[in-house]
């Protein structure tokens, strides 16, 4: 079981929750998009309970497809947390929307639909959890740890899978 978590800027439930969900995920990948909305649909029973910290880290992976969602993450405001989870949740459910506009119309919808603006602690926090990346081996996004066990593509996770896994951890 990881004790200590890095790069929990946007965490959520108690930080003393057993069971620690963490996702490396990138805001213009569509299979992000797709467990993000899972873990918003399993989690929050859990994270209310105080059983689960969910643990979202922005991989700003360098993949043409994904700097997009670099460059949005510039502007997340991690101070807010519960702030930036809706806003994660709603550019999610948009991006097909936002993941072809270029830099300038990125940055006008971020400060017009969520008056963001570029963070300067951004870039350090994305170091680190690019090296924490690396460190544990992250290929892909998203890549799901719950507690120790990874699932990363091919073998991806599903709802129910999110739910036994849990449910299984907190009998024992």
């Amino acid at each position: 079981m990881t004790n200590h978590i890095e790069n929990r800027q946007l965490s959520f439930g108690q930080k003393d929750a057993p069971i620690k969900v963490e996702v490396f995920l990138n805001l213009t990948c569509p299979y992000c998009a797709t467990f993000f909305g899972i873990a918003e649909d399993v989690l929050p029973a859990f994270l209310e309970q105080g059983q689960v910290e969910f643990i979202v880290k922005h991989y700003d992976k360098p993949r043409e497809m994904l700097l997009n969602g670099t460059l949005v993450n510039l502007f997340l405001d991690y101070r807010n947390p519960a702030r930036a989870r809706e806003i994660i949740k709603e550019l999610f459910k948009t991006q097909s929307q936002w993941d072809q506009l270029n830099n300038q119309e990125i940055k006008n919808l971020l400060a017009s639909n969520y008056q963001l603006q570029e963070e300067p602690d951004n870039t350090e926090i994305s170091l680190h959890v690019t090296a924490e990346a690396i460190r544990r081996n992250v290929k892909m996004v998203p890549t799901v740890f719950i507690n120790d066990k990874e699932y990363q593509f091919p073998k991806e996770i599903d709802a129910d899978e999110l739910k036994a896994e849990i449910e299984a951890l907190l009998a024992k």
